[in-house]
């Protein structure tokens, strides 16, 4: 578990595919981010751009001296594996990857993707995604997304945690409690799987001590053992897991 603590608690964030227009892709994260007050520091990369929304931008990821954390790669999917194997080589510790493309796309995609989870493998860096919606912490600011349901407000921070396989059931329920009232503190979207899967994202969410309700939504279950595990540590934990198996 201790290997993806940084999707939701990361000290630094890069956003690699950074961009100037906060209503893009790349560029929604650091909105997000910088609206939500988080506290680490953020680090577009974008080797165009000297300033990306009133930050300094950096033209590669090696280019940055400090340590990251945690990187979003908002890029094509013909990018994706050089970047993560720079990320790789610069201990980052975990990986979102929004761009699609990939095993959902066809057999091409779905070789990008097994070189992905290689990727993983052998460098001991967790990889969220492709083709998700990222995560998000309500409770610190990091906010690693580019859901469309924090256009209009930001979430506040509560005792429910959202774990989804699909970014668009994920972002409508997450906009759904929005309208009623209800804060949600964790939020994850896993998209294909390559390396992190929900029976983990549960596992971590039902050890969490300020959650007290989980939200899931799965089309299959990759790891059964670990999917028991998370139910039963809910259960020991006192907290309820509400789920949507489609």
């Amino acid at each position: 578990m201790a290997s993806i603590s940084a999707l939701f608690e990361p000290t630094s964030v890069a956003v690699i595919g950074a961009s100037d227009d906060p209503t893009r892709i790349g560029g929604r994260p650091i909105r997000y981010l910088r609206e939500a007050g988080f506290g680490g520091a953020i680090y577009p990369v974008n080797p165009n751009r000297s300033l990306v929304q009133g930050l300094p931008a950096h033209a590669t990821l090696a280019s940055i001296t400090s340590a990251v954390d945690l990187a979003v790669v908002a890029l094509p999917a013909e990018q994706v594996l050089d970047a993560l194997a720079a990320c790789a080589a610069k201990g980052v510790r975990v990986v979102i990857v929004f761009s699609a493309g990939f095993a959902e796309a066809d057999e091409a995609g779905a070789q990008r993707q097994r070189a992905m989870a290689q990727i993983a493998r052998d460098s001991s860096m967790r990889i969220l995604g492709p083709n998700c919606l990222g995560a998000f912490n309500a409770h610190n600011g990091f906010f690693g997304t580019f859901t469309q349901a924090l256009d209009q407000a930001g979430m506040s921070a509560g005792p429910v945690a959202i774990a989804s396989q699909s970014g668009a059931c994920g972002g409508h329920l997450s906009y759904l409690c929005r309208q009623r009232g209800i804060g949600i503190g964790y939020w994850v979207t896993t998209g294909n799987e390559a390396d992190i899967e929900l029976s983990e994202c549960l596992l971590w969410l039902a050890r969490a001590p300020t959650v007290r309700v989980i939200v899931a939504y799965a089309e299959a279950i990759r790891d059964g053992a670990r999917f028991v595990e998370a139910l039963k540590t809910a259960r020991a934990n006192g907290k309820a897991v509400v789920m949507l198996k489609v």
